[in-house]
């Protein structure tokens, strides 16, 4: 059976996609389709978001060459991933990813299937380092931070098995991008920990005004630190002695 993904970024996206596709009952999936594909063909396909994946089984009603495949949407399936939708943050506008996943033999009657081993990773689509970004274990998502591809980054971030030890060491990285900094210190739960502030406060690639909102957090110890100019940035040496200094 031949699996399909679409990894959408902004949600606006994919209710555009239910609104105007999924509604009357078909999807197109934006892949040249596989030679070996047949009308009504059964298919999987997966719908894939920051929130998380929705899969369902189905088969092809179209096969429209240099176009894509055109497949039918279960009913049931509908609301599902309307609510996947507005459970997507927005913030990642990369425009949907099309994709042909895998494509695996029939299951034979007796003896056990073998296991297909793991892609490596320098071979992995974008939508399967989304997925490991997202579910992974640590050592995938400090895989993903050495990517070079940058649109995958901040998938980190979503991922629910992220730790705060993780989410300070990630603060401290001087090679972190501004942006994957500020998607960190815009996030209060970890801002107000004060490992996490005192790393966004020292990176030197951190903006400006995230690094002095930062001090708000950071123990008195390292505010009086940094009010005398220690491990810290002008700005901050500056706000950290507004805060010190008696009015």
């Amino acid at each position: 059976m031949v699996r399909f993904r679409i990894t959408y970024g902004p949600p606006s996206e994919l209710l555009h996609t239910i609104e105007n596709e999924m509604k009357r009952g078909v999807l197109l999936i934006g892949v040249e389709p596989p030679s070996e594909l047949e009308f009504r063909a059964p298919i999987s396909v997966e719908i894939v978001t920051a929130a998380g994946t929705v899969m369902f089984t189905t088969e092809v009603v179209s096969l429209l060459p240099t176009v894509g495949v055109a497949v039918s949407v279960p009913p049931e399936k509908i609301d599902e991933m309307r609510t996947l939708a507005l459970n997507t943050p927005e913030g990642d506008d990369a425009p949907a990813l099309h994709e042909v996943v895998q494509e695996t033999e029939p299951a034979k009657p007796s003896g056990q299937t073998p296991q297909a081993a793991p892609t490596p990773f320098a071979k992995m689509t974008f939508g399967e380092k989304v997925q490991m970004a997202l579910h992974g274990t640590k050592e995938d998502r400090a895989a993903i931070l050495r990517d070079q591809n940058k649109q995958l980054h901040p998938f980190v971030l979503k991922s629910p098995h992220v730790s705060p030890e993780e989410v300070a060491a990630w603060a401290a990285n001087p090679q972190a991008s501004a942006d994957f900094l500020k998607q960190i210190a815009e996030r209060k739960e970890w801002l107000q920990r004060p490992a996490i502030a005192l790393a966004i406060a020292r990176n030197p690639k951190t903006p400006a005004d995230l690094g002095v909102r930062a001090l708000d957090y950071v123990s008195v110890e390292f505010l009086r630190q940094f009010s005398k100019g220690v491990g810290a940035l002008p700005h901050i040496v500056q706000a950290a002695r507004k805060k010190i200094l008696p009015k």
